[in-house]
């Protein structure tokens, strides 16, 4: 993401964080065992009729043979499915099964047993409902970087018994060597993450899985829940496209698009997940759930707006010349051709199929966000140079129509306009949900002053915001974000947690779940944030804070 400065320079150098050393000493969250099932079990991609089921085994049989059981009770009295598969050494001991001539709508506990008789941890998922639905609600999570803290928003939602559906839209795990983000001084004890390099190779991949696999409130959610996964970024490399990322160098990292399909395996391999990139799921009468991937498969590279006006004689100029020009150019693309078409054929066929709701879940934050004057006095008068620097260039291109980020929609305008197009031209009534930035936002989304949709976007799970980067008072900036741009209902840039999108025919209801601490393992909360956009209006209205 580009939402600040650019990590590696300004973070892994050190400039604001102190501390170049690696603390010695600490442990992981938790420690996998090394044979059996060692990371417990997932579910994943339901159907009316059928779920994906994961989970990993290492035995002494270089290819052993699972059986996948399926029941109607946790005591497993009658097992009413079961298929065989795989954990062979070729997909790291990880093994994938559909099981599918279930009940729509419908409870159902699944569990692995080993050829010597052993059997997993049992699992409990859900089939999605068909017909008359009168309500459904998911829980959204984003950026859970593992050493800037515990991951108590995972273990605060496994605890819930109101979800029906779990959504990652990415950023499950980062790909920085240790000490870089976060810091060695910023590192929680106990949350070192493996292996301590950069993860590059095939190999760097799966441990780095295998080491946030771990942790014992993502196994519980991952037992607990069916979920829809999406990648962002950081499971390939920061601010990634489709031909390479900002934190990839081939002259001494090799080639990128090897580093690609490495992360994309062992992707496929960590999660409960088919690897489709983009994916449609009716949901009753309700919604559609659409996915997509705003990051690798189409997406072309970033612009770099600080870059074009370095060294202008007239920053404004070229900051004009940059808007008319490059920012402005209808050729460059986020979804590419081919998926851009795709959602908006899906958008057409959810409304005509009379879904009411159009649920959109995707990676970056679509609205807009202009950075106002106000922003030259958020920074503490000893502020690091760079980050004023940053404000400055961002401020002036505020004054000339110019977003903050070139990694978010905004930085592809024509890209979003043609989006918004099609959500309008479908008639669809359009939520959004997004991640990447690490913080919270509620954005009324429009185009030439018409309705589009809403857009609930969440905060991290554990990975600090804007306000953590550039060392910004997060209160005024947020009250001087919200009056500066006319879509910006709220947004909190101070706190950590999840999002939960309960959807009713007459209504879709956004609650921000904020944890009081990611510092140190705890389920307590500080206060939420409600958004509701009442059906047919693709409007949002914020009400009173909530405590949970």
């Amino acid at each position: 993401m580009q939402m600040a400065m650019n990590r590696r320079n300004l973070l892994g150098s050190g400039a604001l964080a102190a501390g170049a050393m690696m603390l010695p000493g600490r442990l992981n969250a938790a420690t996998a065992p090394t044979s059996g099932f060692t990371h417990s079990v997932a579910s994943g991609e339901p159907g009316p009729t059928s779920v994906l089921l994961w989970t990993r085994y290492i035995g002494a049989d270089d290819r052993p043979i699972l059986r996948a059981e399926v029941a109607a009770d946790a005591g497993f009295a009658t097992v009413l499915r079961h298929r065989e598969v795989s954990a062979n050494s070729a997909s790291d001991g990880c093994a994938k099964v559909v099981v599918d001539g279930l009940k729509p709508g419908t409870i159902y506990y699944y569990r692995f047993v080993a050829p010597d008789g052993s059997k997993s941890p049992v699992g409990r998922t859900r089939t999605l409902p068909t017909g008359a639905l009168a309500q459904y609600k998911v829980a959204v999570f984003s950026c859970s970087n593992i050493g800037f803290g515990w991951f108590n928003a995972y273990g605060h939602a496994a605890k819930r018994d109101d979800l029906d559906l779990v959504i990652h839209v990415g950023d499950y795990l980062y790909e920085y060597q240790r000490g870089e983000y976060p810091s060695a001084a910023e590192t929680v004890p106990g949350r070192l993450v493996e292996p301590a390099n950069e993860i590059i190779t095939l190999s760097d991949y799966r441990t780095r899985y295998a080491s946030y696999r771990s942790d014992p409130d993502l196994q519980e959610l991952h037992r607990l829940f069916p979920w829809v996964a999406i990648w962002d970024d950081h499971e390939f490399a920061n601010d990634a496209w489709m031909g390479g990322a900002e934190n990839h160098d081939p002259k001494t990292e090799g080639d990128w698009y090897a580093r690609k399909a490495a992360a994309k395996q062992a992707h496929s391999e960590w999660l409960p997940v088919s690897g489709k990139p983009y994916q449609r799921y009716d949901i009753g009468d309700l919604l559609s759930l659409i996915t997509l991937d705003t990051r690798v498969e189409g997406r072309d590279k970033q612009l770099d707006m600080f870059g074009a006006i370095k060294g202008a004689p007239d920053p404004k100029a070229a900051l004009v010349a940059f808007r008319d020009g490059p920012w402005s150019d209808p050729k460059r693309s986020l979804l590419g051709p081919a998926q851009e078409q795709w959602v908006a054929d899906q958008l057409k066929a959810s409304v005509k199929a009379g879904k009411k709701w159009q649920l959109v879940a995707q990676q970056i934050v679509m609205g807009g966000l202009i950075l106002p004057p106000a922003a030259a006095g958020w920074l503490a008068p000893d502020a690091d140079k760079r980050a004023v620097g940053f404000l400055k260039v961002g401020v002036l291109a505020g004054t000339v129509g110019l977003p903050l980020s070139m990694d978010s929609w905004e930085g592809y305008s024509p890209a979003r306009m043609r989006f918004y197009k099609a959500a309008q031209a479908a008639k669809a009534n359009l939520v959004v949900v997004s991640g990447d930035s690490h913080n919270a936002w509620a954005n009324n989304l429009s185009l030439n002053g018409k309705p589009v949709g809403v857009e609930f976007a969440g905060q991290g799970v554990t990975s600090p915001g804007f306000e953590s980067v550039l060392g910004i008072a997060p209160t005024k900036a947020a009250a001087d974000l919200v009056a500066a741009n006319p879509g910006l209902k709220w947004c909190d840039l101070s706190r950590r947690g999840y999002l939960t999108v309960t959807l009713t025919p007459e209504a879709a209801r956004s609650d921000w779940v904020f944890m009081n601490t990611v510092r140190e393992p705890s389920l307590a909360l500080s206060a939420g944030k409600t958004a509701i956009a009442n059906h047919g209006t693709n409007s949002m209205v914020m009400i009173e804070p909530v405590s949970g």
